[in-house]
């Protein structure tokens, strides 16, 4: 606590405090005093107050005691074996022996079915029984007859497997000899000769292609186009001094004509007309002349045609012949590659052909062996029926079928298989079983199911003590042990309160604990023996410590008379007293203490009664010496 609030001030020195300074002094001053008043003095007055009696919602008295801390719980009593009762009959129910809440022990019967059909069935049984017993005779006869067709069907399997196995060995033997290519070989060979002779008939044709192609002899061509060449260069140079008398001519024509100046028309005309026909006769000259070139052009180009002719004609005739002795060459070898391959695909068809043989021999050989088998079979059935034809394998069919029918006919009444209470009935009188008919819980297991917070899990532990209370019980507490937590989470997920399922196992279970009934759960997780226990608001903690303050008058001393008032503040004379706070629960908590002992009267709450108005004058207010 605090024992006063003072401020400090200071000054330069030299220099006197301002008006204003001086009001904020003062204003400090009162301010601080105030809060002396405030903070203070309630304190001194609580350590000098007294009660003027001693009321008992007011105190409790101190003794020692056992105090236990627990976790409280709601949960609901359910049972650790539950029974369910099927039938397997489809017969109407015809009477339910039992309701819901009834005790019953393993073995009473709870229903009955209505059996009327099933008595029929049981005396259709009787008859094939009694059938039975006399078709017995018939089948030893029958079982000899079916053995004899065994013994000749086998007989006729073996004989069939002796011819497989020859056929088989016959195709394996076929098989392994090689491949006769005698015939396939010769026709090779001529192939083979045709086409090395084609080649070689290809090889001169390209040859002589070759030179029809580079090495054509033109000699004969070349002189014919050489002479027509000189002929026409002859000719051309006819052409051109015709060209020239032309052009003299036509000269000449015009200057008689127009230039030349005649002494009379008579001497014009005649030289005109002189003119004239030395003109036509130049032209003439002159057309003569072209067409002499013309021929001597055409002579030439044919010259060079019969050359180019020559050439083509003697080349396509070297390349035709080339062309046909490379199709003949190819021809041949076509005809050797396929002696080739006829002689290899006759070699892999007589393979395959071998092969395919060989493989129906050994599948004709593995059929007859199965048959052979299967009439070894067949014999070994026929043995065992005419062995067991004088037996009562029928006849014991027969009576299991109507033993059968018989349990059915038991299994009609509907009886408990466990002891317990019947908690449910699905059976309906009239109506086929269909799923559970009957439910037993045994109500010597029972358990409560509860949850408790994840906060709390570290404090459980398996074995813990328990105390279950129910409404339908009042006040009567019944003693369980925790015998199960839940290794995972009940709540939702994501949910902001996680819970966990923990399971109560009661250890003595009563008739007043039903199943289905709600029940608290008092889980005991720490206990303390022969300590000093008061209400939770009795203690007072501050920053000296924690606190609980006696009522001086009501405290006994050593002597067994009253203890004096003391100092205030001062526990050896009783007001307040310095403890040490142990376990709490969420009403009471542990207080340890030099200063305590049994039968003092210690406040409930003292720091209501300070915070109270009315209660305070109840008190007296102490002095700051001794009182």
């Amino acid at each position: 606590m605090k024992k006063g609030i003072g401020k400090k001030q200071s000054k330069e020195p030299g220099k006197k405090l301002s008006k204003g300074k001086k009001i904020a002094i003062i204003i400090g001053s009162v301010v601080a005093v105030l809060l002396i008043v405030v903070l203070v003095l309630p304190s001194l007055l609580f350590r000098g107050m007294k009660p003027t009696s001693a009321n008992a919602t007011e105190t409790v008295t101190l003794q020692r005691s056992n105090l236990t801390q627990s976790i409280s719980v709601s949960g609901v009593v359910e049972t650790a074996e539950t029974t369910s009762i099927y039938s397997t009959l489809n017969y109407a129910v015809k009477e339910i022996l039992v309701e819901v809440g009834d005790t019953v022990e393993a073995g009473d019967i709870i229903a009955v079915l209505d059996t009327a059909n099933l008595e029929n069935d049981v005396a259709q049984a009787e008859i094939n029984y009694n059938s039975a017993v006399r078709n017995l005779s018939n089948s030893v006869t029958n079982a000899q007859n079916s053995l004899a067709s065994a013994q000749i069907t086998l007989e006729q399997r073996e004989i069939a497997v002796a011819n497989a196995e020859k056929d088989l060995a016959t195709a394996k033997a076929n098989a392994a000899k090689p491949f006769d290519s005698t015939t396939y070989d010769r026709a090779i060979t001529d192939a083979k000769v045709t086409l090395d002779r084609k080649k070689s008939e290809a090889t001169t044709a390209l040859s002589e292609y070759t030179t029809a192609l580079l090495n054509f002899d033109d000699y004969k061509y070349q002189n014919t186009i050489t002479d027509a060449q000189i002929s026409l260069d002859r000719k051309k140079l006819d052409r051109d001094q015709a060209k020239m008398d032309l052009d003299k001519a036509k000269a000449d024509y015009d200057d008689a004509r127009y230039y030349t100046t005649y002494d009379s028309t008579e001497e014009r005309e005649a030289a005109e007309e002189a003119a004239k026909k030395a003109l036509d006769a130049a032209q003439k000259t002159y057309d003569n002349a072209q067409n002499a070139v013309d021929d001597a052009q055409r002579t030439l180009d044919r010259a060079k045609t019969d050359l180019t002719r020559a050439k083509d004609d003697a080349v396509k005739s070297a390349k035709d012949k080339s062309d046909s002795a490379n199709k003949a060459r190819d021809d041949a070898q076509r005809a050797y590659d396929k002696a080739v391959q006829d002689k290899t695909r006759a070699a892999n068809d007589n393979k395959e052909a071998n092969a395919t043989k060989v493989a129906n021999a050994e599948k004709s050989l593995v059929d007859a062996q199965k048959q052979l088998e299967a009439a070894q079979n067949s014999l070994k059935n026929a043995e065992n029926s005419l062995s067991q034809s004088g037996a009562t394998t029928n006849v014991d069919l027969q009576e299991l079928t109507l033993d059968k029918l018989n349990r059915q006919l038991a299994d009609g009444e509907i009886v408990a298989e466990a002891s317990g209470v019947i908690t449910a009935v699905n059976a309906k009188v009239g109506a086929t079983p269909s799923g559970v008919l009957f439910v037993i819980d045994n109500k010597d297991e029972l358990y409560v199911s509860a949850r408790v917070k994840e906060y709390n899990l570290n404090t459980l532990s398996i074995g813990q003590e328990i105390l279950i209370t129910t409404d339908a019980t009042g006040d009567q507490v019944f003693s369980a042990i925790l015998s199960y937590i839940s290794p995972k989470a009940v709540s939702e997920a994501g949910s902001t309160s996680v819970e966990f399922e923990v399971r109560a196992t009661l250890t003595d279970p009563d008739e007043a604990i039903k199943i289905g009934m709600n029940a608290f759960l008092n889980i005991i997780t720490n206990t303390k023996e022969n300590v000093y226990a008061v209400p939770v608001s009795a203690v007072v903690t501050n920053d000296r410590g924690s606190f609980v303050y006696s009522v001086p008058e009501a405290t006994p001393n050593a002597g067994g008379g009253r203890r004096p008032q003391g100092r205030p503040g001062e526990a050896s004379e009783g007001v307040e007293i310095l403890v040490t706070v142990g376990l709490k629960t969420s009403t009471s908590v542990e207080i340890i203490g030099a200063s305590l002992q049994d039968g003092m009267q210690i406040l409930t709450d003292p720091e209501g009664k300070l915070s109270d108005g009315t209660e305070q004058g109840g008190f007296g207010m102490m002095p700051f010496g001794r009182g």
